[in-house]
C-alpha cells in the first residue's frame, strides 16, 4: 500500500505491502515534486517526465540514461501493482544492454534464493514460461500478477542476462524475525549476512510504517509488550531483507560471472529510497557508484486508492529521495485479470472442483463439482497453484481448453473466459 500522509512535506515516505512481513511499496508524490527535491519547479509536470532530484532539472529518457549508464549499480524502486513501473524498468534495462552488450544483470526483489536455479534455467531458456512459473514457486513466493515482470524476464532470457534472486528463503527469514537482539545460534548465523541496525532514520521510518499499518489510525488492542515483540519482527525482517539483498548483489558483482558487470536491482521503492536500504547496505561492503531512479506515480485512481493509500506520520528524513524520479502513470494488471469461475480443493494428490459459480464460464461449458482437473492447455493439473499459473496468463474473452476426469471418464471442455466482477475489463 502506499500513504495518504497528512503534510506536503512528508510525501517522500512509503509504507509496506499488504502483509507485515510482506513486500513493500512506493509512496504517492504530488505533482508539483514536493518531497522529491528541495528545488522549486519551473514547470507543470506530466507523466514521462524525468526529474534530477539533486538539482531539480527536468529531463527527457536519452539524458538520463546518459547519466545512470555510468553507475555500476542502478537501483530502480516500483510500486509492485503498477504495471508502467516496470515499464520503465523495462526501458532502462534495454538501454543499458544497448550500451553494454552482455554487461547488464539483473537483480529482482521478487525472487528468493532457492529459486536461483529456477531462473538460471529461464535465462538459458529451458523453460517455458508456465514452467518456469511452476518450477520457481511464483505464487507462493511473490503472488503479483506475473504479467507485471513478463517484459523484464523475456527480455533477460532473449539477451542470456543473468538474473539473481535477492530475498532469503522464507526458513531463513522466520527464524531470524523470531530470534530477537542479541547472538544468534551458530548455525543461524553461519548462513545470513553481517546484519547493522544501527541507521537511525531507517528506524524511525519502519517504526512509522509499522504503527500506521498494524494499527490503520485505531486505539491497538495489543499491549504494549505484544506491541513490541511484533514490531521487532518486522523490523529485523526488513532489515534482513535488505542485509540478504545487499550480500547477494555484492558476492554476484565480485564474482567471475559478474566481473565487469553493471547490476540493475529491482526492488519496491521503499528498500532504495533515501538510500537507508539495500544502496547503504551495499556501500558498506563495496564502494560502487551507484544511481537511484524512483519511478513515480502522479496520480492514484480513485478505485484504488482505499486499497494503496494509508494515514502514517512520517519522521523528516534529511536526505533526497534518489537520483532520478520518473514520473509516471497508474495501471493496474489485475483489471484486465480473467477469471474461470471456480473453487477448488486438494483431495489425494489431485486439483477437484469443488464449487462453480453460477453463470461463469466453468457454468456455461458444464464444469461441475467433483470434476477433477487433468490439465489446461495441455498443462498438468498437480496443485490448485497451477489453475492459477494457466488462468493468470490469459485475459477476459481468452479460450482455455480444460481436460477433467469425471465418473471414471476423461472430459474436454472449451470455456471463454470472463472478467471478475470486482475488476471489469477495461473497455
Amino acid at each position: 500500500m502506499t500513504m495518504n500522509l497528512r503534510s506536503l512535506s512528508a510525501l517522500a515516505a512509503l509504507v509496506m505491502g499488504a502483509a507485515l512481513l510482506g513486500g513493500c511499496t512506493t509512496a504517492k508524490v504530488p505533482a508539483d515534486g514536493n518531497g522529491l527535491t528541495p528545488y522549486r519547479l519551473s514547470k507543470s509536470l506530466k507523466a514521462g517526465d524525468i526529474i534530477h532530484l539533486p538539482t531539480g532539472t527536468t529531463m527527457d529518457f536519452e539524458q538520463a540514461i546518459g547519466m545512470i549508464a555510468a553507475a555500476r549499480v542502478i537501483y530502480i524502486g516500483e510500486m509492485h501493482t503498477n504495471l508502467q513501473a516496470h515499464e520503465a524498468q523495462r526501458r532502462v534495462i534495454e538501454a543499458l544492454e544497448q550500451r553494454f552488450p552482455g554487461q547488464i544483470a539483473i537483480g529482482m526483489e521478487m525472487f528468493r534464493e532457492p529459486q536461483q536455479s529456477a531462473l538460471d534455467r529461464w535465462a538459458r531458456g529451458e523453460l517455458d514460461e508456465l514452467q518456469f512459473l511452476k518450477v520457481s514457486k511464483w505464487y507462493d513466493n511473490w503472488g503479483s500478477d506475473f504479467g507485471h515482470y513478463r517484459g523484464i524476464l523475456n527480455f533477460a532470457r532473449e539477451h542470456r542476462q543473468d538474473v539473481l534472486a535477492l530475498n532469503p528463503s522464507k526458513e531463513i527469514q522466520q527464524q531470524f524475525a523470531q530470534a530477537g537482539a542479541g547472538p544468534l545460534p551458530s548455525e543461524l548465523a553461519a548462513r545470513v549476512p553481517q546484519t547493522d541496525f544501527s541507521d537511525p532514520f531507517q528506524r524511525a521510518l519502519l517504526e512509522a510504517v509499522f504503527k500506521g499499518h498494524s494499527v490503520g489510525g485505531k486505539p491497538s488492542a495489543l499491549s504494549a509488550e505484544a506491541t513490541a515483540k511484533m514490531f521487532d519482527r518486522f523490523y529485523r525482517t526488513q532489515i534482513l531483507w535488505e542485509e540478504s539483498m545487499a550480500s547477494r548483489i555484492v558476492d554476484y558483482l565480485n564474482s567471475p560471472a559478474g566481473a565487469g558487470k553493471k547490476m540493475v536491482v529491482i526492488a519496491g521503492s521503499f528498500h532504495v529510497r533515501h538510500a537507508l536500504g539495500v544502496p547503504r547496505k551495499v556501500l558498506r561492503r563495496a564502494a560502487w557508484p551507484y544511481v537511484i531512479v524512483l519511478p513515480t506515480e502522479i496520480s492514484i485512481p480513485e478505485e484504488h486508492k482505499e486499497e494503496l493509500m494509508m494515514d502514517v506520520d512520517t519522521p523528516e528524513i534529511p536526505l533526497i529521495a534518489g537520483d532520478f524520479a520518473w514520473l509516471i502513470p497508474y495501471e493496474n494488471i489485475k483489471t484486465q485479470k480473467a477469471q474461470l469461475g471456480v473453487l477448488m480443493r486438494l483431495d489425494s494428490g489431485t486439483v477437484v472442483i469443488d464449487k462453480v459459480v453460477p453463470g461463469s464460464p466453468a457454468a456455461q461449458v458444464g464444469l461441475m463439482p467433483g470434476d477433477i482437473f487433468v490439465s489446461l492447455d495441455n498443462f498438468p493439473v498437480t496443485e490448485q497453484g497451477d489453475v492459477s499459473i494457466v488462468i493468470g496468463g490469459k485475459r477476459p474473452g481468452d479460450g482455455v481448453t480444460a481436460k477433467v476426469h469425471r465418473a471414471g471418464r476423461e472430459m474436454v471442455f472449451e470455456p471463454r473466459l470472463g472478467a471478475p466482477t470486482a475488476h471489469p475489463v477495461k473497455p
